[in-house]
């Protein structure tokens, strides 16, 4: 016996490009809300973090931050990973911001898709090595990965999958 399949629900493309718009959006609120915390390592009892901006060491209420380029005696390669990796993050993230807009007011040809996928390897590359770098020696020591590191990364994969399987047949149509 043939069965009839189901019915097909046929999103116009308009719809389907405010759908992808607000994943878009949504994956980039995660990765800036990241980026800029000090959640990427933690230290001790949750007493201290590590950040792409800094470092923050916390005795009770009273914190104190500073940044990568106060911290005396350390290697050369973590501040310049960690400024490469902010940098090239808040880029993907005005641009991904731009293509998030553009997709919700039906734009799809609007978006900066090449921008796009080339600031998505440079912000993985950046973070990566931030990551890296602070993963082995000396540094490594009483660092944990925080929540920070798998928000940063899950929502730089999620803005990978969404402009990749979804945006770039919008920009197509």
């Amino acid at each position: 016996m043939y069965s009839a399949p189901y019915p097909r629900v046929a999103f116009n493309a308009g719809l389907r490009a405010q759908v992808t718009g607000l994943a878009l959006l949504a994956a980039t609120a995660v990765l800036l809300v990241a980026a800029l915390t000090k959640a990427w390592f933690t230290a001790g009892q949750g007493d201290g973090g590590v950040g792409l901006i800094g470092l923050e060491s916390c005795h009770g209420a009273l914190c104190r931050s500073i940044t990568w380029f106060d911290v005396r005696r350390i290697p050369a390669q973590i501040p310049i990973f960690a400024t490469t990796a902010l940098l090239t993050t808040l880029a993907l993230v005005a641009f991904s911001l731009h293509s998030a807009i553009m997709l919700v007011q039906r734009r799809p040809d609007a978006v900066k898709l090449r921008w796009l996928s080339q600031l998505i390897g440079l912000a993985s590359f950046g973070l990566a090595a931030f990551l890296f770098s602070l993963s082995i020696g000396d540094w490594s020591r009483g660092l944990v990965y925080g929540w920070s590191t798998l928000a940063g990364l899950g929502s730089l994969a999620a803005i990978g999958l969404v402009a990749g399987l979804f945006v770039r047949p919008l920009t197509r149509a």
